[in-house]
């Protein structure tokens, strides 16, 4: 099955309108009443979209095999950012309510939403607070609630998710925080490797040359805000991987999961992924070792930032 999370476009009302107009899913919902007719979903729909120019929330389908089964999103309200989401009556109890929530959570990030996000339900729901325990949501006190469709106030669960670490295509909105981590003379010469930039428009050329010959770089965000990178490039004819934290964020383990995030969405490739440790930086050692790298061998080179020959181990990870 193929999963895709995207805009629904006006072709698919139909299927919106289907989705929405279930009891079941408004007495769950704030802003959803029961009944809904076709006009209201296409009011809806166009709303959204007309938000989302403003930034001030976004709204996606959540489709299997092209099939609508679900939308999801995230918005604010006055406590700050939020996310939502709804399955399909007829796809209930697959998971799927948790890989939405999951990717609400991820399309904040990559549209650089900073901060924790809420996520509030009706303690009558309890199936949507598991859902977000899985995603990391944590509960933080209670509250009462309205929904569009049932009367009253309804006791409700405040949640909150913090630390969340993401991988993420850069942006030009990230180039700034990127480059000054580099730019830290102490940090380069204990990394030992790669090269200096002058300006951010060095390091902005750097980046576009390095993924015009294959490199994927991503910047770490930590809670939607770059706090380093991580990328893959070949050297050697081996792939390898690096990874650099800002100064500020050392001590948080932020490495460690980084690498280990991009062991799980990426695939390795086939000769294995390697990495190259300065012999006297055993912190970066410690974080490839935690993801399972081996060390296979011992070598040495002229480092330009040090001026003088290293000693490195090479890493392997299969």
């Amino acid at each position: 099955m193929t999963f895709e999370f995207k805009r629904i476009p006006d072709e698919d009302l139909e299927a919106y309108h289907d989705l929405m107009n279930d009891k079941s899913l408004a007495v769950n919902a704030g802003s959803v009443p029961h009944p809904v007719s076709l006009e209201w979903a296409r009011d809806r729909l166009a709303a959204r979209k007309s938000c989302e120019k403003e930034g001030a929330l976004a709204d996606r389908g959540l489709y299997e095999d092209g099939v609508l089964v679900g939308a999801a999103g995230y918005f604010y309200r006055d406590y700050g950012l939020e996310i939502g989401y709804c399955i399909h009556r007829n796809y209930r109890g697959r998971g799927l309510a948790t890989i939405a929530a999951n990717l609400s959570v991820r399309l904040a990030r990559e549209h650089r939403k900073t901060g924790p996000i809420a996520a509030n339900y009706f303690q009558d729901n309890p199936v949507s607070g598991r859902v977000l325990e899985k995603v990391g949501f944590v509960r933080t006190g209670e509250q009462v609630g309205s929904s569009a469709a049932r009367e009253g106030e309804i006791p409700s669960y405040c949640t909150e998710l913090t630390g969340d670490l993401h991988l993420s295509p850069v942006q030009e909105s990230d180039i700034p925080a990127l480059f000054r981590f580099q730019d830290d003379k102490d940090a380069q010469y204990q990394a030992a490797g790669g090269a200096a930039h002058e300006s951010e428009e060095a390091y902005r050329e750097f980046l576009k040359q390095v993924e015009s010959k294959g490199a994927v770089f991503r910047a770490i965000l930590l809670e939607g805000a770059p706090v380093g990178y991580i990328a893959t490039f070949d050297r050697f004819e081996l792939r390898e991987i690096s990874y650099w934290i800002g100064r500020e964020f050392w001590g948080q383990g932020l490495a460690t999961r980084a690498v280990a995030q991009w062991m799980k969405e990426y695939l390795l490739p086939e000769g294995g992924l390697y990495a190259r440790v300065v012999k006297d930086h055993p912190v970066s050692a410690r974080i490839l070792e935690k993801n399972g790298f081996i060390a296979v061998k011992e070598e040495s080179y002229f480092s330009d930032i040090r001026g003088a020959v290293v000693e490195e181990i090479l890493y392997k990870h299969d």
